[in-house]
């Protein structure tokens, strides 16, 4: 954990009043398996920070910047995301997250939360659902499904690398025990990517911006938050950063994100 401040915060001339509060805000980042642990089974949750809330105030921090605390696998630490919409059991409840808020909110303290928005769990219900389905499904084309190249398509579309080493594309088996197509992954092989040009990709992750925003929480720390647009064929792709609030890319906040960087130009 770590103490993030606006570099521009506090400049001379600068009428504080009049500045939005993340421009001259202290957030202290917390990893909620570390941080505190509420009921003594050796996991930090989210009774453990309540706990702590007073002493975070005294430090005069104005922001909490929460890392996943989501339903999650936990092959990534979090980051890879089962339901957006929950919190881990490990961590706690819907109810315990509604509290932290309250009681932070009555100490001052906001609460801001890390959204994933480039890549789910394997085993969020869609990749599930898109692992049964066809070729070319609907279901599939909220991922990167692309078939194979060389003699049974068993080289994977291009050479791009995952940044956690190796191949960033994995071959499915089909429902008749073929081996099929092949889906991007550009971190861990159970992050599968989202695919940002589907409509549906996009209008769910607003739903879960409101879903958040509903319960006082802004979702403003978008982690690995920069999306491919891929050509159909994966020759190339273009980096674009999807920024649904205004404030998404403030210092006041921090984006783990990064560019995938092959170790060759995909081959045409």
């Amino acid at each position: 954990m770590y103490v993030v401040r606006n570099r521009h915060a506090n400049r001379e001339g600068a009428d504080s009043v009049t500045l939005q509060w993340w421009r001259d805000a202290v957030t202290y980042q917390v990893y909620v398996r570390s941080f505190a642990d509420g009921n003594g089974d050796g996991v930090g949750d989210l009774s453990g920070i309540r706990s702590r809330l007073r002493y975070l105030a005294d430090l005069g921090i104005d922001a909490i910047w929460l890392n996943p605390w989501y339903p999650s696998p936990m092959a990534d630490g979090g980051y890879d995301v089962s339901d957006y919409r929950d919190i881990d059991p490990d961590f706690g409840t819907l109810d315990e997250a509604d509290a932290l808020i309250d009681e932070a909110h009555a100490l001052g303290i906001r609460i801001i939360i890390d959204i994933v928005p480039n890549h789910v769990s394997d085993q969020h219900p869609w990749f599930q659902a898109a692992l049964k389905a066809a070729p070319r499904s609907a279901e599939r084309a909220r991922f990167w499904f692309r078939p194979g190249r060389g003699p049974g398509g068993a080289e994977p579309p291009n050479n791009w690398v995952s940044h956690f080493g190796g191949p960033a594309w994995s071959r499915v088996t089909e429902a008749d025990g073929s081996p099929g197509q092949w889906y991007l992954h550009l971190f861990a092989d159970a992050q599968p990517d989202l695919n940002w040009e589907q409509p549906e990709v996009r209008e769910e992750h607003l739903s879960i911006l409101r879903f958040w925003f509903d319960r006082g929480t802004p979702p403003r720390s978008w982690s690995r938050t920069r999306s491919w647009a891929t050509s159909t064929r994966t020759r190339r792709a273009t980096p674009r950063i999807r920024t649904p609030t205004a404030t998404a890319s403030t210092r006041s906040t921090r984006s783990g994100g990064r560019w995938p960087t092959p170790t060759r130009s995909p081959r045409r």
